[in-house]
């Protein structure tokens, strides 16, 4: 009989609102005797309860920004390591196997670990394109923290290892759901260059970020390995720089007027 995978020494946190179709799958493909801490932000669906269903500890908190949000959860842990993840991401069993081993081990080669993150796309798992990274998501307790109020970002001490095995990333339901973050992300950070008065790109550079963009994620990055999937992704993604400059540029706009 195989011994199921188990990390008693583990804490995994995860942020929500409104997660109820993603986070089963997500809490699902944890290894088993993990703590699991959810901190979720007035959900009204039933993200709560299927949290709790799986052993969670759930607590609530209005949600500020993602770096605020991520570091409130990462209060709440109690073991000796930590995991963050989002909702809609899923560790594959050899990811799991690895953070099971690596936090049972009495002398780990790092206090901090990255993992090889892919986005699945319209169904499939993309290899090219800049459809994948290596966030740092594994971590000994006080050891990091999120930056960062947009576009958070892991800081910790020390140089981070490698973890075998891989995190999907399910991002997007679909075309229409892409779509929606797009326009809501885009917004939410031109109002970050706003604020913080940050300038505009230089007039050509700008006016063919989305060609450049393309070019390089679907030809130079690979894409057209990954079929249909692969340039629609780098086709709709070559956009979004140009269009958060955009928005940029109406703030100015609407400034200058008023």
């Amino acid at each position: 009989m195989i011994e199921p995978i188990a990390a008693p020494q583990l804490s995994v946190v995860l942020i929500t609102l409104n997660e109820e179709a993603r986070l089963p799958h997500c809490l699902q493909s944890l290894p088993s005797g993990c703590e699991i801490i959810v901190l979720d932000s007035a959900s009204s669906d039933r993200t709560a309860q299927i949290a709790r269903a799986f052993g969670a500890r759930v607590e609530f908190r209005d949600f500020d920004d993602f770096a605020g949000q991520k570091n409130a959860a990462l209060s709440l842990a109690t073991r000796p390591w930590i995991l963050s993840l989002d909702a809609d991401e899923v560790l594959t069993p050899a990811l799991a196997e690895s953070i099971a081993a690596t936090t049972k081990s009495e002398l780990p080669k790092f206090e901090s670990y990255r993992v090889r993150r892919r986005l699945v796309f319209q169904g499939r798992t993309l290899r090219f394109g800049k459809a994948a990274d290596r966030p740092l998501r594994l971590f000994k307790r006080g050891h990091g923290q999120f930056v960062s109020a947009i576009h958070e970002k892991l800081e910790v001490s020390g140089h981070p290892g490698t973890l075998k095995g891989e995190l999907l990333h399910y991002s997007y339901a679909d075309l229409t759901d892409y779509f929606s973050r797009f326009n809501r992300y885009t917004s939410n950070v031109a109002e970050n260059h706003f604020r913080l008065e940050h300038s505009m790109p230089k007039g050509v550079s700008h006016w063919l970020r989305p060609w450049t963009e393309f070019l390089y994620r679907y030809v130079l990055r690979l894409g057209f390995l990954d079929g249909y999937q692969g340039y629609t992704y780098a086709l709709i993604s070559s956009l979004y720089t140009y269009v958060k400059y955009a928005k940029l540029r109406e703030l100015y706009v609407k400034k200058s007027v008023t």
